[in-house]
């Protein structure tokens, strides 16, 4: 193949591919924040409507220092409408989420100029770097870079993004997962409250051996002395041990189950004990009353 023919083929698939329509992607300097956080005008975004998408990301960090806390990026994913009004005279949906150590954008608010035209302002941090990114990907329309500390308008239609990130699929992590923490020591490590309708635990080893008849089942009184000499139930870990380590949710429901059938054990033994001396009571309650008729009747005698 000539050069004639080669060049003959790219004008080709050149013409192919945008005849077809294509997605394009530029990277711009988003612009440094200059140590104000507040909104800033990122530029204006030429999309035509039906269903049109647009995907931006911004890669950027909070000061000029290589530090991990201070990197961070925002995916910010906008469609139009196919001229259809869903919010009040806006013709287009998205949403917003941010990676890393530190939050890049704090709210996203898109202005309609028109139907096709979109002006799109964020929440920065300080600092952003002189060479942070913007990278704008697209199917048509076009980026004009308006980089510009001011408040969004009012007067005209807008919508502020929701910051969501949804998993639809299933998702699988081969190392540790924090929850509010960065420095996650277990598969799963959350620094707040948990709230779920079930919590299944699996563990092994459960205290069905304490109804085993070799079992040795420790006495109160070995019980109170360990609690005199270190203020805690044995088996069961003190305050400073739970404090530094936390507790293993299965390991300790084991381990109270194990206390509670060593009480249900000796609350048994005391019912068999209590029942005897009733019977024996009982035995002793006989006895007496015959002893008085017997002292009755040998006083009667006498009195004859």
């Amino acid at each position: 193949m000539n050069k004639f023919q080669l060049k003959s083929l790219s004008l080709f698939i050149s013409i192919m591919l945008f005849s077809i329509g294509f997605s394009w992607a530029q990277v711009y300097n988003l612009g440094n924040s200059s140590g104000t956080s507040a909104w800033y005008k990122l530029g204006t975004l030429s999309l035509p409507q039906h269903g049109a998408d647009a995907i931006i990301k911004i890669t950027a960090a909070e000061g000029y220092n290589a530090t991990l806390n201070q990197l961070g990026d925002c995916v910010i994913r906008f469609r139009t409408s196919n001229d259809v009004d869903s919010y009040n005279g806006f013709y287009g949906t998205g949403s917003f989420y941010n990676t890393g150590r530190m939050k890049v954008v704090s709210a996203v608010r898109i202005i309609q100029v028109d139907r096709s035209t979109w002006d799109l302002y964020t929440i920065l941090p300080v600092f952003t770097g002189q060479f942070a990114n913007l990278v704008l990907t697209a199917t048509g329309g076009s980026w004009t870079k308006n980089f510009t500390l001011v408040n969004p308008p009012t007067n005209i239609p807008f919508l502020e993004l929701t910051e969501e990130l949804i998993f639809s699929s299933s998702i699988y992590f081969n190392g540790n997962v924090g929850i509010g923490t960065i420095t996650p020591r277990e598969k799963l490590s959350v620094n707040g409250k948990i709230r779920a309708h079930e919590i299944k635990v699996e563990t092994a080893n459960w205290p069905d051996y304490v109804f085993e008849k070799t079992y040795q089942l420790p006495t109160l009184l070995e019980t109170q002395t360990y609690i005199k000499k270190y203020g805690h139930l044995p088996g069961i870990p003190s305050a400073q041990e739970v404090n530094t380590d936390g507790i293993d949710l299965g390991e300790m429901n084991a381990r109270l189950l194990q206390k509670i059938e060593e009480l249900t054990l000796h609350l048994i033994e005391k019912e068999e004990e209590d029942k005897r001396i009733k019977e024996d009571l009982h035995e002793q309650k006989l006895i007496i009353q015959k002893l008085i008729i017997q002292v009755k009747e040998i006083t009667g005698n006498k009195n004859k």
